[in-house]
Formats: structure tokens, sequence, C-alpha cells
């Protein structure tokens, strides 16, 4: 090893000393010789020694003593090759315990840099990664380097020394970095390097396998060339410098996937405690259903265990029962509680799907379903997110209220068992054998013996039975007979009742207004009457159809005179019926014409009023003149209106017109008074 900065000093004090003029020996310079190589002084010693070399005289002693020296000298550059080599192997040596000891990859590539700028006596050493998803090289490690530009250089595979390195892969030398053109210059890259001034560098490639994994370089800030020696050993720590990436990569590879094992193997815990958390909450729903518990039950155990509002909806979205956690179950409403029409159709949407759905953040619905359709649904109200085991114990509670309402549904339907038949004997039974039903329809809220009325709905196929078990809920078994018929449901109650009835139907109708249409047959005093209410009803239902009204139940009276006219007429007749009758005055569902509207219902107005034109101007609230324009209007559409044979026929019309339409000729009470002074101004006859 090589002395202190006080001991070379000391040697070349000495050297020095020994060189002073006076006559020479050519032993003693020998001696002199073997005594600095001895002490492992600086060369400059050895070299002092030929000023004592130039005192001797000329002769065979200088010669012999020029010889000894040169090969004093030729021996230390020997043992300074030998200590370097050494310091190279010891730090090829400590960089291979290092990649067995240090588990950070950045501490390691920090530390190979270091040991090669520091063995090869550079001013500045770094190391290069590739980026195999940017395709590109990033300096990862430096040592020496003083510029933070120099530390975000980044290198294409075509660009700079790095790119030429990783293409050759092969080491590569240059004491003209500037100026070499061997390699692509990178204006970005040349900027760089001349603000670390370097002018010479060396690099060599990190294989790992057929891959150059990175490139490790040092540099001067001076013109040099670099030995093969220097060249062999960066290249030594390179590679222990790619085996550290390539075991950096493995080991995170390995901790990845050791992070992912743990990941599923907790998430398959966190399932597998939901899911006995789930079957446990099950468990307790159907615990609680065998020992008979009911619906207000249910929604109390849900609401407590889920932390928030739980409501049972039947099909059409009244509410049948709530509970809130930690205050019981509420008390219903009298008329019942609907749900928004935004948890209606997230209902119908768990219908499609089979799992509960979220809207509005916190409110959450899950359909229930059994037997052969839809029984309704539960709606969870929450002050948070429901987890996901929560999810599933409000879904499993759907399915228990679900059992739940298919139970309460079939004690209701053992209770009503004969209604059917009851109904049925009523209403298609020859005369005189309705007696024998009375006893059985009493029982029902049914009294044959007094006034009754019949109530028909055409809903659908698929609609009777939903509404067929709202109206039970609502109504019981004790108010009315009632019970599917094909696409309808036919309702009997006694007069006295009809009106709850209705209501009662009505709002079980309130979300399906398009998908419906209901007559309210006229009172009959006996039941023997009863067939015959049907049949009308049922014409009656006919004529709506081809009418194309929807979405309200009509009294048979309002329907009286046109069942009789338009029996079996489907819409095309009823459509020919008033373009015949009505001629130029008639606005087909097609024609926007207000014009032609507001005369219709200025004449129907008038023949209601029994071509009374005061009484008609009044129930327009028009002025009578302006009414008479109207009239002399119409003459130009419709000139025969006033025959007495055509009068009656354009009031039919007109009327079930009206009946068609009711929103046009309704709209006539808005908007004429709008349009009012602008069309009066303009509907002089003929026009």
């Amino acid at each position: 090893m090589r002395d202190s900065a006080a001991e070379r000093s000391g040697g070349v004090r000495e050297a020095a000393a020994v060189a002073r003029p006076g006559p020479g020996d050519p032993r003693a310079l020998e001696g002199e010789v073997v005594r600095l190589l001895h002490r492992d002084a600086e060369r400059q010693a050895l070299e002092a020694l030929r000023d004592r070399l130039d005192g001797m005289p000329d002769g065979a002693d200088k010669a012999l003593a020029s010889e000894t020296l040169s090969m004093g000298l030729t021996v230390k550059d020997r043992l300074e090759q030998h200590q370097q080599r050494e310091r190279g192997l010891m730090a090829v040596i400590e960089t291979a315990q290092d990649l067995t000891r240090i588990v950070d990859i950045d501490e390691v590539l920090r530390v190979i840099v270091r040991r090669a700028r520091a063995l090869l006596g550079c001013d500045v050493g770094y190391l290069s990664v590739y980026d195999p998803e940017r395709r590109d090289f990033y300096v990862r490690a430096t040592d020496g380097a003083f510029s933070e530009r120099f530390c975000t250089i980044r290198v294409s595979l075509d660009t700079g020394v790095c790119g030429y390195v990783a293409r050759h892969r092969s080491p590569y030398s240059s004491s003209d970095y500037a100026g070499d053109g061997r390699f692509n210059h990178s204006r970005f890259i040349d900027d760089a390097m001349r603000g670390e001034n370097i002018a010479s560098i060396l690099g060599v490639p990190l294989l790992s396998a057929d891959e150059v994994s990175g490139v490790l370089f040092v540099g001067d800030r001076y013109v040099r060339a670099y030995t093969a020696w220097e060249i062999s050993i960066l290249s030594t720590l390179g590679a222990q410098a790619s085996v550290a990436i390539g075991n950096a990569r493995l080991f995170e590879q390995a901790r990845d996937a050791l992070a992912r094992a743990e990941e599923t193997n907790e998430r398959l815990s966190q399932q597998t405690a939901n899911t006995r958390a789930a079957a446990e909450a099950h468990e307790q729903l159907t615990a609680l259903v065998a020992r008979g518990g009911d619906l207000p039950d249910l929604c109390e155990m849900l609401a407590r265990r889920l932390g928030g509002r739980v409501a049972v909806c039947d099909e059409g979205g009244r509410e049948i029962v709530a509970a809130h956690a930690g205050q019981g179950v509420e008390t219903p409403a009298p008329e019942g509680r609907w749900i928004e029409d935004a948890a209606y159709a997230a209902l119908g949407e768990s219908r499609r799907t089979g799992r509960s759905v979220t809207y509005r953040k916190l409110r959450t619905v899950c359909a229930i379903v059994g037997g052969e359709g839809p029984l309704g649904g539960l709606v969870l109200h929450t002050p948070r997110p429901l987890s996901e085991v929560a999810a599933r114990i409000f879904e499993r509670g759907a399915m228990v209220t679900g059992v739940v309402l298919l139970l309460k549904a079939q004690r209701t339907l053992s209770l009503m068992s004969d209604a059917p038949a009851v109904l049925h004997g009523l209403v298609h039974e020859p005369r005189g054998r309705s007696e024998r039903f009375a006893q059985q329809a009493e029982k029902y809220g049914v009294d044959i013996h007094r006034p009754m009325a019949l109530l028909l709905v055409r809903t659908g196929k698929d609609g009777c039975a939903s509404l067929c078990r709202q109206l039970t809920d609502r109504l019981g078994t004790s108010s009315a007979l009632f019970d599917e018929a094909g696409d309808s449901l036919i309702v009997l109650a006694n007069t006295l009742r009809m009106e709850p009835v209705r209501a009662a139907l009505q709002a079980c109708l309130r979300r399906h207004r398009e998908t419906f249409v209901g007559v309210v047959g006229d009172a009959v005093g006996h039941a023997d009457d009863l067939p015959k209410s049907f049949e009308r009803a049922q014409c009656c239902l006919d004529l709506l159809d081809a009418l194309g009204r929807r979405g309200e139940l009509f009294d048979e009276s309002r329907l009286a005179l046109y069942v009789p006219l338009f029996n079996r007429a489907d819409a095309a007749a009823i459509e020919g019926f008033f373009t015949a009758t009505l001629g130029k005055l008639y606005a087909g569902p097609a024609t926007h014409d207000t014009r032609r509207t507001i005369l219709a219902g200025t004449l129907l107005a008038y023949l209601d009023c029994g071509y009374n034109a005061a009484e008609a101007a009044r129930s327009l609230s028009l002025h009578i003149n302006t009414l008479r324009q109207r009239l002399e209007a119409i003459h130009a559409l419709l000139a025969d209106w006033r025959e007495a044979g055509r009068a009656l026929e354009i009031h039919v019309a007109l009327r079930l017109w009206r009946l068609r339409d009711p929103q046009r000729f309704a709209a006539l009470d808005t908007q004429a008074v709008k349009e009012r002074e602008s069309f009066d101004k303009h509907a002089a006859p003929g026009r």
C-alpha cells in the first residue's frame, strides 16, 4: 500500500539529499533505488535520482548507474500496474459481495458507478438503463456529475454513444466527444455533455443474455485515451451491474407475484368472511320466518343489520311496510306511500339483472320475484354506500321477503279459493241460477240482493296477476269479488262500496297509465242481470280499444250511446266515419290544424246547448258575435250541418271525436283564449 503524504514528501526530500553534487558511487545509487522501491516511494522520488546520475562522470560506472535507475523505474511501473489490477479485482469482489448484501437496486448501481469512477480515476461516472415501455435509455445512477440536466437525459437506440453501444453490443471510447462523428449527435444530449465539460468518454454494454439492459459510462473533462485494461475492468463492472439489474427485476417480479398472491388470499378471505356473514344473516332471516315472523319483523331486522330505512313495496311501487334502524316499524300512511320514480325504474333494472341496483348513491333497491312474476321489491336508504357484504345481506333479505310474500299470497289464495267459481257463475250462468251463489258471494262482502256493478279492466295478460295481488293487499277479501279473465280483471261489488273499490284500483294502476283501460258498468238490481252487464262492458272495452284510449276508468253511461252504433268497429272504421260525416271540418290524428279543431269544438258546444247561441257563447266564454262568425266559418266547411238528418249524425261524430282525442279539445280551453283574437279577425265565411 502507499505511504502517507508526509512519508512521500520525506522520500522526496531524502532523494533530493542523495542527489547533492559530489562524487558518485554506482553501488550507492543502486542501493538507493532498492530502498525507494522497498518503501513504495512515488515515481517522482526515483526520477529525482537522475540529477545525481547527471553529476557522475562519464564512464562505465555512470552507464551501470543509468541502467540500474531505468530498471528501477520499470519495476515501479510494474508495481503500479499490479496495484491497479489489485484495486480492480478488489472492486469486482466487493461489488459481487454487494450484490448479495444490498437489496436496494438503486444503491447497488450507485456503488458500482462510484467504484468504476474511482478505479479508473475519472471525473464522471453514470449508468443508463433501458426502458422497454418507452424504448429508450434513461440515467439511473450518477457519480461526479453536478448538472441536474445531465441526470434527466433520455437516449433512443439510434442516438448518442449510448445508442451506439446498445446497437453494437460492444465497448466504445472517444477522446473527443464533441467532434466524434461515429455516432448520431443530439442537441439536447450534447448540451448536457457540454454542461458537464465532458471531453472523453468510455461506455460498455450491460448484457443480459441477448439483450442490452443498460450502458455503464465513465467520462473525463480532459482529453484522455482509455487503455485495454480500463475497458476490461469497466466491462467486468458492467457485467456485474447487468446481474444486479436482472436480479432486481426478478426480485420485483417475485415481490409483485407475492403481493398479488397476498392480495388474492386477502380477497378470498374477505369473500369467505362476506359469504359467512351473508349466510349468517340469511339463517337469522330464515329462522325469523320459521318462527312466524311477518313483513314488519323482516323489515326491522334488515334495517337494524344494514343501518338504514328498509321498505317493502308491491309491484306497483306502493310501500306495504317500512322500518328504520333504531326507530322500529313505521306507522303506514292511510293511503299508502309510493316510492319515487327513480326507485321504480331501478326496480325494473333489478328484475332484469337479478341483483340489487343502487341509485342516487345512497339508495338501493332489489326486486322480489317469485311464482310466476314480480312480487314487489325492497327499497333501502342508508347514510353511507353499501359494502359488498351488506349488498349480499340485502339481496338475501329480498329472497326471504319473497318467500313471506308468497306464503301470504298462498294464504290469501286459499281464503279466496272459490272466488273465481263464484264470480264466473254470477257473470256467465243462465238467468235464474244465481241464487245458489248468494251465500258464497256474501263471504266476500257482496250481497247479490242489493244493487251491484261490474268493473272490467283490460291490462293485458301479463298485468292481471300482478293487479289482482295488489288489489287483494288493498281491499282484503271482504270488499269485492275479483278475478282474472283472460287479459282482463273482473271486479264485482255492491254500488255502496264501488267508489272505494274504484279508488283502490286506480291507485294500483297509477304507474301503468299507458297499459290499461277500464269500464265501470251501470248498476244492476238483480244478479240475473250481471251476464248482460258483462257483455255491455266488454263491448265498451272493445270500443275504447278502437278509439285508442288508455289510462282511465270510464263509466258505461259515457259510452252507452256509441256501443250500439260502433259495435265491433275497428280504428279504421271509426276514422272512416269521421271523414265521411265531418268532411273538411275533420282534422285527423296526423293533422295539426288548430283552426278546424276550434271550429269543431264550437259546433259541438252549439249542438250540446240545443242550438242556443247565447248559451253556447257563455259555455265557450265568447261574445255572441264571435260565435256567429265561427258558425259562418263552419258553414263554409260543412254546408249541410244545419239539416235535421245531418245534425244528429254530426253531433254523434263530434262527441265521439272528443272522446277519442280529449287532449285536443281540452287544449281549446287554454289555447283558444290565446288564439281567439287572432282567429276571429280572420274567421270570415269561406275561410
